[in-house]
């Protein structure tokens, strides 16, 4: 299973959350990996993911509001 499919969400703002959370993750857990650089190109890859799907939901439409009659 690819992460594409594992982390396939209802909405961008969801997707955000959870990338953000990624980051995070990613970010504070540097003892996790095999050297500086690994940790520095995981870094930077989900920062990228983040900031691509912040811009993806800053673009998106607000939803519309239901008319109450």
């Amino acid at each position: 299973m690819t992460a594409d499919v594992a982390y396939s969400f209802r909405s961008v703002r969801d997707e955000l959350e959870r990338a953000t959370a990624d980051y995070l993750a990613i970010s504070r857990g540097s003892h996790l990996y095999s050297d500086p650089e690994a940790h520095q190109a995981a870094e930077a890859k989900a920062w990228e993911r983040m900031m691509t799907l912040r811009d993806r939901a800053d673009a998106e439409p607000a939803p519309a509001e239901t008319a109450t009659a």
